[in-house]
């Protein structure tokens, strides 16, 4: 993690050091969450493998493939010292297999909307409470867009991470096999029920002249919401901090959901230390001391108010400290609030695949497939069936290719 978020992570690596004098962590920038990732596959072929690695959520398959991680669980049974349990059971789950817990979260987050309270009250509306359905959804940007207070009622960036929120925000399945939770993932669903709906609701939103057409981009999002050209920005908790700070006032909000669907809550986003297996029990056991003090509340707790990544560690959530900062900077707390009422087990007492999320070794790449779907809408005149049809091909390749490893 680079900028402010890199001087934040090595300020808590300078004070896991100075903590004790038995281990020295060297945390060294590898770059983007894709750079990191194609960094350790790099490594794995020269022998130059880190002691721990930070790697993102959608990587996980390729992680437990990879054979060279040492699992949390197993850290566990051997050193002690962590109760998954005091984990925010999304995150907990997210990160888990049949087994129990692989990977232990760090900058953990979820997307959020971000909303311009001078534009609110100048349309005579209230806020957004909970989560919109599509309809509602749109139905708010006619008031916005009626009142005349932006050119655009909403902004975003037409990344797959969205589409993958929202559509597990409606109950929708990104892979078969359960979200590649119960069986190697054959098959995209994505361009099925409520992902073909919630793609359409997406790409409909610029077409009809509510949101502009900005293309993938994360950082131009963020200056059209903060030079007033839209009243309602969709991005990751991560940027709060910065959001906060407009020269207006911001509120925030949970993402919306589909209208076929009632909210079925998001999926965990971020990335999660893992642990490569150095062959040496003295270093395995120095690098789940230095996890372990990463996921304590003290360092979450610092994490997130630095940041706006939340805090995993469930114990951290009831500090005094934490506490008081909510009630000063109340859209830190959207996130918290968004996640931990995702129910990862429904009521009749079966996993919520939806939001436990996909888990497929070619993630990151089908992940892509989803922004061309987006261009092949608004550029090339492709339906949305039609674009995620074309995008669920090139995606069920990309998966037949990876699974003919594990045959």
């Amino acid at each position: 993690m680079g900028g402010n978020l890199g001087e934040l992570v090595n300020e808590l690596v300078a004070r896991f050091n100075e903590s004790q004098d038995k281990i020295v962590v060297n945390a060294t920038y590898q770059g983007s969450y894709d750079d990191t990732y194609n960094a350790l596959l790099a490594a794995m072929e020269t022998g130059n493998l880190p002691q721990v690695t930070q790697n993102f959520d959608i990587a996980s398959q390729t992680m437990f493939d990879t054979g060279i991680v040492l699992p949390a669980w197993k850290l566990i049974e051997e050193y002690g010292g962590f109760d998954p349990n005091d984990l925010v059971p999304a995150v907990r789950d997210y990160y888990s297999d049949e087994n129990g817990l692989v990977a232990l979260a760090f900058n953990s987050s979820t997307p959020i909307l971000y909303y311009n309270e001078e534009m609110f009250q100048q349309a005579g509306i209230e806020g957004i409470d909970g989560s919109l359905s599509f309809s509602e959804f749109k139905a708010l940007c006619d008031k916005l867009m009626e009142a005349e207070v932006a050119p655009y009622c909403f902004t975003f960036g037409q990344v797959g991470w969205y589409f993958e929120q929202i559509l597990a925000n409606s109950g929708g399945l990104y892979f078969n096999e359960n979200n590649g939770r119960t069986g190697r993932a054959t098959e995209v669903m994505f361009n099925q029920g409520q992902g073909v709906e919630v793609f359409t609701f997406l790409t409909s939103l610029i077409q009809e002249g509510y949101a502009p057409n900005l293309g993938s981009t994360w950082t131009e999002t963020d200056s059209t919401f903060q030079t007033r050209q839209a009243a309602i920005e969709i991005d990751s908790t991560s940027d709060v901090s910065i959001i906060e700070n407009s020269e207006f006032p911001v509120k925030t909000a949970f993402i919306p959901h589909s209208d076929s669907s009632e909210r079925n809550g998001v999926i965990i986003g971020g990335a999660a230390l893992w642990l490569i297996d150095s062959g040496d029990a003295k270093i395995n056991e120095a690098s789940w001391e230095f996890m372990k003090f990463m996921a304590a509340p003290e360092q979450q707790i610092t994490w997130h108010t630095g940041s706006g990544y939340f805090p995993v560690n469930l114990k951290a959530h009831s500090d005094p400290q934490l506490q008081a900062f909510w009630d000063e900077h109340p859209n830190f707390r959207t996130a918290i609030d968004q996640l931990v009422t995702t129910k990862t087990t429904l009521d009749d007492g079966s996993p919520n695949y939806a939001v436990l999320g996909g888990r497929a070794g070619p993630f990151p790449a089908i992940r892509r497939l989803i922004v061309e779907a987006y261009s092949r809408v608004l550029n090339d005149g492709l339906s949305p069936q039609e674009a995620l049809d074309e995008a669920a091909e090139k995606a069920n390749a990309e998966l037949e290719n990876y699974n003919a490893f594990f045959k």
